[in-house]
């Protein structure tokens, strides 16, 4: 991940610490991919190795650890949640936050292209390439959905 995104969570992170879940091991990130049956992309990965879950900017990234400020359920819970209410060809969803509305923000294995799903209208806008162009997106407050 550029090093500009990761020095820009790092702030927020000494600001308010409790606002992220805190860095999970190798091991859990391995059994999540396995419970999803997925390959998470590496720039998420990389996220959760570092940092869990928490608030980057205007948005509220999963994980699976909580934090103590914000509301970050288990992405892995929140998946298969999801996969069950999305429309056939979404088996391989993967939740990486939830608007405002209730929808779900992620990725639809094996794409890595960060997608909301709206519920209310019945289809998916793609909101950023990667899931590093969407932290990208959240630091400079450019996603334009709501959480």
């Amino acid at each position: 991940m550029k090093i500009e995104i990761l020095n820009a969570i790092d702030e927020e992170i000494e600001m308010c610490p409790e606002a992220f879940g805190g860095p999970l091991n190798i091991e859990e990130v391995n059994q999540a991919e396995d419970e999803l049956k997925v390959k998470l992309p590496e720039d998420f990965k990389e996220f959760l190795l570092r940092y869990g879950s928490g608030a980057v900017g205007e948005a509220i990234i999963l994980g699976l650890k909580e934090a103590e400020f914000v509301a970050t359920p288990s992405f892995v819970e929140k998946s298969l949640h999801f996969r069950k209410a999305l429309p056939q060809g979404y088996e391989n969803f993967t939740a990486i936050g939830i608007d405002g509305a209730g929808n779900p923000v992620g990725f639809n294995f094996p794409n890595t292209e960060i997608i909301t799903f709206d519920f209310n209208f019945g289809g998916k806008e793609i909101i950023a390439e990667s899931f590093e162009e969407y932290l990208e997106k959240a630091i400079r407050e450019e996603l334009n959905i709501h959480f």
